[in-house]
């Protein structure tokens, strides 16, 4: 009874180590494989020809890598996602093979200059703050294989830079993973693959009292003047009248003026409300005249200038009151 007691427990053994050494190689093919990772740095040299209609803008910017695996080269494989006029990039590497620095990692620099492309939100001009970015990832690799760091600091900027027009600001580098919602119609890949991306952002902002004085004094010298139409006598219609409609076709050029240098939007922005409330301040002015002029003809002269001055006072304060209001709703928002 031992011996086959025995023997059994023998072969259950044997079983047991032969189905763990059929199933170890099994066990070896579904294990995760660790990312390597990639230490990225960029500098920006330089940002120009912002265009608005086009939603682009030009940038030179270098790129560093530094990584561990010689079977990695990213700084061929980089791809840029947001580029515009893909045909008009140039890019340069630093060393024509990957360098190996003393630490044992391989370094590696190119230099890509072109234009970029970001959608801008312009329901604030000519006072919006708008993010200028640049973004690349891995055209290879996903994020399960490998995946960016940043290097110190991440992104700086060229302390000379310049975009005519705006101001700066504090720039900085964010990494995430971004998952197509795709395949790409490859069979071979299975469920949704993410990729490490990198974002570079400069943010910029236009200077708010040059852009008042620029953009906001005219059409207040407009309003102001055609104010005059409720100061003349009421008997004088034909000038009176006169001031309204040309008041009236100076804002209508203002506006075609300032949408020239804008892209077709379906929105309204920031001017456009301003230049509304001078629409409506005008042809509220000339339907008072009507008024007035109705007074006059029947003998109420003095009813009349009482109006028109009336008329002035509330006019001016909503319109003042109303662009005040749009403004500073817009600044704290």
């Amino acid at each position: 009874m031992r011996r086959e007691n025995r023997a059994a427990f023998a072969s259950a053994v044997a079983a047991w180590v032969l189905a763990a050494w059929a199933a170890g190689p099994l066990f070896a093919a579904g294990k995760l494989p660790v990312p390597r990772t990639v230490q990225v740095g960029a500098y920006i040299n330089d940002i120009q020809n912002l265009d608005l209609m086009s939603h682009s803008y030009s940038v030179d910017v270098y790129l560093w890598f530094r990584w561990k695996d010689p079977a990695l080269d990213p700084a061929v494989t980089v791809e840029f996602l947001n580029s515009y006029e893909q045909w008009g990039h140039t890019r340069a590497l630093d060393h024509e093979k990957p360098v190996r620095l003393p630490s044992g990692e391989f370094y590696q620099l190119i230099r890509e200059q072109g234009r970029f492309s970001r959608k801008f939100h312009l329901n604030d001009y000519p006072f919006d703050r708008q993010t200028l970015t640049v973004e690349f990832e891995d055209s290879k690799l996903g994020v399960s294989r490998q995946r960016y760091a940043a290097d110190g600091k991440g992104l700086t900027v060229n302390p000379q830079l310049e975009l005519p027009g705006f101001e700066i600001g504090p720039p900085r580098m964010t990494i995430s993973p971004h998952e197509y919602p795709t395949d790409f119609g490859d069979p071979e890949v299975r469920g949704k693959e993410a990729f490490s991306r990198v974002r570079l952002e400069v943010p910029i902002a236009r200077p708010v009292v040059p852009y008042s004085i620029k953009l906001l004094l005219p059409i207040l010298c407009v309003v102001f003047c055609a104010a005059l139409m409720f100061l003349f006598h009421p008997k004088y219609v034909d000038s009176r009248v006169g001031i309204g409609i040309t008041a009236l076709l100076t804002i209508v050029a203002l506006q075609i003026t300032l949408n020239d240098e804008l892209p077709d939007i379906s929105y309204l922005v920031l001017m456009d409300k301003i230049y509304l409330g001078a629409y409506l301040f005008v042809i509220a002015g000339l339907a008072v005249i009507v008024k007035t002029t109705w007074m006059v003809d029947r003998g109420d002269s003095r009813r009349a200038i009482h109006t028109d001055r009336r008329s002035l006072c509330v006019l001016l304060i909503l319109y003042l009151a109303s662009m005040a209001w749009v403004l500073f709703s817009r600044a704290y928002s």
